[in-house]
């Protein structure tokens, strides 16, 4: 149990460093995220309704499939740090504009 907190905690450092790196960029899964957000937002206002403001703040994200493959294909080639770090971080892709921001 110990060694599987770990693991994740160490991915879940893995991850976080690589969005520190480029804060103007965000990984995939939370730009599908926002998008999919933004439609639920424009289906709402057709109804006159709302989606819940919480939405729209930061999000506990899961750990990417992308993070955990690399992470074991570091491991398995004997990849460095400093190497692994950046293939996280060239995994990134521009942060959409929500409609709430301005």
């Amino acid at each position: 149990m110990r060694l599987t907190a770990m693991s994740y905690n160490l991915m879940r450092v893995f991850e976080e460093i690589s969005k520190t790196q480029q804060p103007e960029l965000i990984h995939p899964s939370d730009k599908k995220y926002s998008e999919a957000l933004e439609i639920r937002q424009q289906q709402a206002q057709k109804r006159d309704r709302f989606v819940n403001p919480l939405f729209f703040q930061a999000r506990i994200s899961r750990i990417s499939s992308y993070t955990i493959r690399a992470v074991q294909n570091a491991i398995i080639t004997g990849m460095s740090l400093q190497c692994f770090m950046s293939s996280l971080v060239a995994r990134l892709v521009s942060r959409p504009q929500l409609i709430g921001e301005h």
